[in-house]
């Protein structure tokens, strides 16, 4: 059963379920659910827009989710790491583009995946030749300054080689992707890894430095995005509502007009 909190009537299915009722007189209909959706800047999935407002692709698909179930769907711009406490926390009641992993799903559930990212490292351009990366585990033995974001998922390979001492200390971290994007340009860092090369490439267009990076030879696998519940405020029966919804969209080509609508 979905707990309560402070905020009313927040990703309960009996509220999904039992609130269409009209007032008397054609009084419009009560939102059947309140969710508060966590966002960080994200190339054209997240951002601002010139009015400050939320926008992105993915903040359209949320306010399509919204329409099709009659939730009111809110959002709250946070740095990763901050949106992820506050899922887990049940402050925050939804994030976009989310890798599932076994320790997010202590604490969130997931819907089905909408899209699968595309990894790999960037270094600067013409530097390709200077490295020798036959594999991640390769940062630590050649010594290479490798940038991410913190809170960021980057695989299973990763995550275990995390755990090894001696390749996080080659593991330099981030806000975001701009400011690794910065980092190498000023020769802080040997080259960043990327977990959606779409969105970074974005970044470096916005940054004017899309020219002077280059992808670095290694095959790396994606990871399939989802969008991440509060397992606090958000069952599990709303999360199904979600996934037909989620379909539909898919579906119907709503999904692929919210992603061309801001390509840039």
């Amino acid at each position: 059963m979905t707990r309560l909190t402070d905020r009313p009537a927040r990703g309960v299915l009996a509220v999904v379920i039992g609130i269409f009722t009209l007032a008397g007189g054609g009084a419009a209909a009560e939102a059947a659910c309140r969710l508060l959706v966590g966002w960080e800047p994200y190339a054209i999935y997240t951002y601002e827009n010139a009015s400050g407002e939320a926008s992105g692709a993915d903040i359209d698909l949320m306010r399509a989710i919204g329409r099709d179930l009659g939730c009111d769907i809110t959002f709250k711009q946070a740095p990763w790491t901050r949106v992820l406490l506050e899922v887990e926390n049940g402050t925050i009641d939804i994030s976009t583009s989310t890798s599932r992993t076994p320790e997010r799903a202590r604490y969130a559930r997931f819907s089905n995946s909408y899209r699968t990212t595309e990894m790999a490292i960037y270094v600067r351009r013409g530097e390709v030749g200077i490295y020798r990366l036959d594999a991640l585990a390769a940062v630590a033995r050649i010594g290479f300054k490798l940038g991410v974001i913190a809170g960021y998922h980057y695989g299973p390979e990763f995550a275990a080689l995390m755990r090894d001492p001696a390749f996080a200390g080659f593991v330099d971290q981030a806000v975001d992707y701009q400011t690794s994007i910065k980092k190498l340009m000023h020769g802080r860092i040997d080259g960043y890894l990327v977990e959606d090369v779409g969105v970074m490439l974005a970044e470096a267009r916005t940054l004017g430095v899309s020219e002077q990076i280059e992808r670095y030879p290694l095959a790396i696998p994606g990871e399939k995005l989802h969008l991440m519940f509060s397992r606090k405020t958000v069952d599990a029966n709303l999360v199904e509502a979600v996934n037909a919804s989620l379909r539909r969209i898919m579906n119907d080509g709503r999904l692929s007009r919210f992603v061309g609508r801001h390509m840039k």
